[in-house]
């Protein structure tokens, strides 16, 4: 079981945001547009439970190449933090994965598109994202292998998010889809 132990901040000046992280170190990686389709369903109250599932289809805009994941996200692990049980795997064809789950009774909801640039250093990944319909957002992440292990993460990433100029006040506990979800209500 792996834990997703993360921060989420919403941001002004995105570039200043990543070159704050390149002079902390950290290495651009890939930008990539995601869109993700979330699932919901009458026997499997996701909200209720805090849970999520999704396909994501990601495109690289460096290379062109795409490729597909299904996730489910467990509830979070606290109050502080968007840290979570997180179990993912690519998948071939996404829209067959779509077509089976609604065919068991799930439904998708409209998608989720961002872009996002991910950013790391050693353990860390840091993902700074433009979430259509909502803005500019930095998420910190480390992933561990057990709940012993999320403390000392939480630290590093606390200690990271003053280094940028935030603090734990500033921190999201909500998803962009909870976000998004709330804007069209």
């Amino acid at each position: 079981m792996s834990i997703e132990v993360e921060l989420k901040v919403k941001i002004s000046g995105k570039e200043e945001i990543i070159d704050k992280l390149e002079n902390l170190n950290f290495t651009k990686s890939s930008l990539v547009v995601e869109t993700d389709t979330y699932f919901t369903s009458s026997h499997h109250d996701f909200i209720s439970l805090d849970e999520a599932l999704r396909i994501r289809n990601v495109l690289n805009k460096s290379t062109n190449e795409t490729k597909s994941v299904i996730t489910y996200k467990g509830a979070k692990l606290d109050n502080i933090s968007m840290s979570r049980k997180e179990l993912e795997t690519e998948v071939k064809n996404s829209n067959i994965v779509k077509e089976i789950l609604e065919n068991i009774g799930f439904k998708s909801v409209p998608p989720l598109v961002k872009e996002r640039q991910y950013l790391k250093f050693n353990n860390v990944a840091a993902c700074v994202d433009t979430v259509k319909g909502l803005g500019d957002y930095l998420e910190l992440e480390i992933i561990v292998e057990n709940n012993s292990e999320k403390e000392k993460s939480l630290e590093v990433l606390e200690n990271l998010l003053l280094k940028l100029g935030y603090s734990m006040k500033d921190t999201i506990n909500t998803s962009y889809l909870s976000m998004l979800m709330n804007i069209s209500e």
